[in-house]
């Protein structure tokens, strides 16, 4: 039986992106607007662009 292989923890961006996006779930920063927030935008691009591309490595 084969050994499964162990997935590679994600890079610190995503983490941290991964964190900005819960912390805006319970509260607000000092960016936010009635507009909305660069840093949710810039953390939400972050996670796309990031699960896109682990999408393409896997072959989905």
């Amino acid at each position: 039986m084969p050994i499964p292989q162990r997935q590679p923890e994600p890079p610190f961006a995503v983490l941290m992106a991964g964190y900005v996006v819960d912390f805006h779930h319970r509260s607000v920063c000092s960016k936010c607007s009635d507009d909305g927030c660069p840093r949710l935008a810039a953390a939400g691009e972050t996670l796309r662009a990031w699960r896109d591309r682990k999408s393409r490595r896997e072959g989905r």
